[in-house]
Formats: C-alpha cells, sequence, structure tokens
C-alpha cells in the first residue's frame, strides 16, 4: 500500500503509543519499514530557523487550546474558539485553533470522537463491573470432573463476588448468577452496578444479558480476542490460581467453594494491594506501630499474613 504523509504520520504517532506491542499488529508495512520512518522522524526534529511572518501564538495560548481539545474529544474547532473568547482571549483565530492541535498530533473532532476503553473504564470506574468464567479440576466419585466458578469483579474498588461451583455451566445456570447479582452486590455494601462487562462465552448468551437489563444493567461485550479489556478479572482469576488452587486438589464442590471462600476473605480483608498503593480493600487505618507482630494464617498456612496486636 502506498500511504500518504498524513497516513503515514498517524501509523507512526499510533505506533509509538503502542510500543513494543506494535511488532506484533503492524500489517501495513513491515516492523522494519515502521523503525525507519520513526528514525527518520526522530532526525527531522532539529532547530530551523525562525521565518519571517506572523509570529507564534504563546504556549499559554497553545495550552488553551490543545488542552480542550485532548479533554473533549466532540469538540470541533468554532466550539474551542467559543471557550477561548469566553476567557477573554481575543488574539486566537479559528484558523489558529484548527493548526495549532495538528502540531501536536491531535486528529480534528469527528476522527478523535470515539472514547478509548481506557477513558470508558474511567468514566465508568464507579459502577463499572466485570465478569468471567474460571475452570478447575476436581475429584468427585466418577472421576476428574470440570468446575465452573463465575465471578465479578468491581472494577474501582477491585471486590469480587463469586458464585457456587457447578459441574453442568449452562446459560440458564449463568443467568441465575446474574439474576442474583444485584442482591449479592447489595449484601456485600458495593455500588449497584450499571455496566457489566463478558466476553463471548457461549454461556453467557441472550437469558444472561436478559436478567442484566431486567434489572437496570447494561451488558458489554468485548471484543473476541482481547483479554486485556477484561484485565481486572483476567488477573484476579491469574491470582486465584496461583496463591490459592494451583496447591490444593479440590475434592468435590464444597472443597472448591471452601477454597474460593477463604481466599475471597484474604484478598478482602488481608492482601495488600500493589495497584492501590499496597493498601488493604477494606480500608484500614495502620495500626499502633508499638503492637507486636503475628502471623495469621489460612488452609493450613498455605494464605499467611502479618498484623500487629493492639497495644
Amino acid at each position: 500500500m502506498r500511504l500518504t504523509e498524513s497516513e503515514r504520520q498517524r501509523l507512526i504517532r499510533f505506533g509509538l503509543a503502542a510500543g513494543p506491542a506494535i511488532r506484533d499488529l503492524i500489517s501495513v508495512v513491515k516492523y522494519d519499514t515502521f523503525r525507519r520512518w520513526c528514525r527518520g522522524v526522530q532526525r527531522t526534529r532539529v532547530w530551523k530557523p525562525r521565518l519571517p511572518g506572523r509570529p507564534s501564538t504563546e504556549a499559554t495560548g497553545r495550552e488553551l487550546v490543545v488542552r480542550p481539545a485532548r479533554e473533549n474529544p466532540n469538540w470541533g474547532y468554532s466550539r474551542i474558539l467559543g471557550e477561548l473568547r469566553k476567557l477573554g482571549i481575543r488574539s486566537v483565530c479559528r484558523s489558529t485553533v484548527r493548526n495549532i492541535p495538528k502540531r501536536h498530533h491531535i486528529e480534528p473532532a469527528p476522527e478523535r470522537g470515539d472514547p478509548t476503553w481506557a477513558e470508558f473504564r474511567k468514566r465508568h470506574a464507579e459502577t463499572l463491573w466485570a465478569c468471567d468464567f474460571f475452570v478447575t479440576r476436581v475429584l468427585t466419585p466418577r472421576g476428574w470432573r470440570d468446575a465452573s466458578v463465575l465471578a465479578f469483579i468491581h472494577v474501582k474498588s477491585r471486590r469480587v463476588v463469586a458464585t457456587k461451583a457447578t459441574l453442568h455451566p449452562t446459560r440458564r445456570w449463568a443467568a441465575d448468577a446474574a439474576a442474583c447479582l444485584g442482591g449479592a452486590v447489595e449484601e456485600a455494601g458495593l455500588p449497584r452496578p450499571t455496566v457489566v462487562v463478558r466476553d463471548n462465552d457461549s454461556k453467557f448468551g441472550e437469558p444472561f444479558d436478559e436478567e442484566l437489563e431486567a434489572q437496570g444493567i447494561k451488558p458489554e461485550r468485548l471484543p473476541v480476542r482481547a483479554p486485556l479489556c477484561n484485565a481486572h478479572m483476567e488477573r484476579w482469576i491469574q491470582s486465584l490460581r496461583r496463591e490459592c488452587l494451583n496447591h490444593f486438589v479440590p475434592v468435590g464442590l464444597r472443597h472448591l467453594g471452601h477454597l474460593v471462600l477463604e481466599y475471597l476473605i484474604r484478598y478482602d480483608r488481608e492482601r495488600p494491594h500493589q495497584s492501590l498503593g499496597n493498601r488493604l480493600l477494606a480500608g484500614h487505618d495502620p495500626p499502633d506501630l508499638r503492637g507486636e507482630v503475628v502471623c495469621r494464617s489460612r488452609l493450613a498456612g498455605m494464605l499467611r499474613h502479618y498484623e500487629r496486636k493492639a497495644a
């Protein structure tokens, strides 16, 4: 494909933002060609003598143009110009408002109007939930069987609600779990969800979405083969397996349910979370440093944590 200069600049901008992952994503040109373009951009960023003509807008004025363009994807040039007039800035014209975002690689309003997944997640974090199934092997009187558990996570607080394990994960079972979500969230004292994101697993289906919609919750289907869009749920399942399930042989569904429940208690009340500044989800204040440090354990010492006794 032959790319125009503007198309090449857009590809460079988005490729640099993607980082090393662009090697597996780029398909328009070869990766070596893309790297050569990037080196060419870096070489051309040199000092240029000032050309005759109208002086450029001061840095403060440029920032007042760039900031609204970045923070409001749906605003056009005239809308931004109106905000500048409201702030008392008369020295900037519409052509300047059009040229400054282009120098900062900001697309016009129609092309930058769609919010990114990160913006969507931040906007809905207070009431955004995610869900997913995880499957593990359990030992039953009939031999090894696959048991499924459906878990829901509140994106902002990282609190998790999980269903009981089952050997028959049908669509009706998933729909019943969705019907009980509102009550489980209210019992845990968490914000009521307005959006629940899910993948395209066939066990969800229309009954699952209908039960959510009946409670005023919007089901949001994720793109195919995009696990990073459900990163919070995927990370919790990985932690559950690594810290707990991989060290046990679940004997029946009741044993598996006990393991998951004990890990949930540790995850919510005892485990520090790096993404939250190594704080507990419960949000307890730091204890008195004079207390004696003791070790508490769960599941025969597999899950340990340390705390101070009251002085």
